[in-house]
């Protein structure tokens, strides 16, 4: 907003109607919030890495005139030091990717336990699956489900990295769901690992909510990147979900084959299996109303993996939905979740 409006053609930030961009401005994240009813004045919020996001008043006539609004503290001075950068790289085949990539206030250089959290989206072209998603200016701050408090108990987090599915011309993206995420898995371990050598590859975690839980089943049955993983109310059965799911528009009786290989439940042989056998924790809301994710997905994918000697665990938390609501169950949550990748904090003798 910041711009003057080209006739045609991109935005140029040398163009701005008042001048270049002043130097205060250039590591910061501001955002539109409204237009007032003068027309005039319009409300905008402005944060940085270590500045919690305020808002102020400012006028389209006059950018430099502006009041500041809100004076925020910082929320969670936990987090206090922890870096985070936007970071891109490629996956085997080419296709562009990012991630946040989060390191402790402390961090001295050494390889550190490393927590991957991701949700897979579907594109048509590697093109669009390839943009560029977040600022590197944004206001490093965690909400109850995220991952990034792990930062602050001095892991490396890899939040939201990403796993597009492309399904190019006719191809449709669930066909090769599972070589694909695969793909990215291995793209964000090696780069943080072998690139950046911030990472312990023994030490890896992987984890997700929904979606991501099913990701996360999926990487643990078809490689040994991680040894833990952490799923929070998925699906693993994909016959239980026979008219769609996501992106999927066909029925179970139109893509059989795809609908069973996209199933977690039926590779929980091979799992146990894989060279390293990564340890697997599902929570489920117990009166999850997601009709994809009902509480019987983990319950039976838990059975599975007992059966077949997986170290796992299954915690229901009673009377939550998809998504967690009461302060009980989300502190509980975050217990389980710390207790469980407690033992990935000492290095591998």
């Amino acid at each position: 907003w910041r711009c003057a409006a080209p006739v045609k053609g991109d935005l140029d930030a040398s163009k701005e109607a008042g001048g270049k961009i002043p130097t205060e401005r250039k590591d910061v994240y501001e955002d539109l919030i409204c237009l007032l009813y003068d027309n005039e004045t319009i409300m905008i919020s402005r944060e940085g890495k270590t500045t919690p996001r305020n808002y102020h008043l400012t006028k389209l006539s006059e950018s430099r005139d502006e009041v500041q609004i809100t004076s925020f503290e910082h929320p969670q001075p936990d987090l206090l030091g922890v870096t985070k950068e936007l970071v891109q790289y490629k996956r085997d085949d080419g296709v562009d990717l990012t991630a946040n990539l989060y390191l402790p206030s402390n961090y001295d250089g050494t390889p550190r336990p490393t927590l991957f959290w991701a949700y897979p989206r579907e594109f048509k072209n590697a093109k669009a699956a390839g943009q560029v998603k977040g600022s590197k200016h944004r206001f490093v701050s965690a909400h109850w489900a995220s991952p990034v408090h792990w930062a602050a108990k001095g892991w490396v987090v890899m939040d939201d990295f990403s796993l597009p599915v492309v399904g190019e011309g006719d191809a449709l993206p669930n066909d090769t769901f599972v070589e694909q995420i695969i793909a990215g898995a291995t793209a964000a371990v090696n780069y943080v690992s072998n690139e950046r050598k911030v990472t312990d590859p023994d030490r890896c975690a992987v984890g997700g909510h929904s979606y991501g839980s099913f990701m996360t089943a999926h990487l643990l049955s078809h490689t040994s990147l991680f040894a833990a993983g952490i799923g929070r109310s998925g699906a693993f059965n994909r016959t239980l979900t026979p008219m769609g799911f996501q992106s999927e528009d066909r029925s179970l009786w139109e893509a059989t084959d795809t609908y069973i290989t996209m199933s977690p439940l039926i590779h929980a042989e091979k799992y146990s299996k894989q060279d390293r056998v990564g340890r697997m924790l599902l929570i489920h809301g117990e009166a999850d109303e997601n009709s994809g994710t009902f509480c019987m997905q983990s319950e039976r994918y838990f059975a599975a993996l007992r059966a077949f000697g997986i170290e796992s665990r299954l915690v229901l938390l009673p009377l939550e939905r998809h998504s967690y609501r009461a302060r009980e169950s989300i502190l509980h949550m975050a217990h389980e979740m710390e207790e469980w990748l407690r033992v990935l904090e000492d290095p591998v003798e």
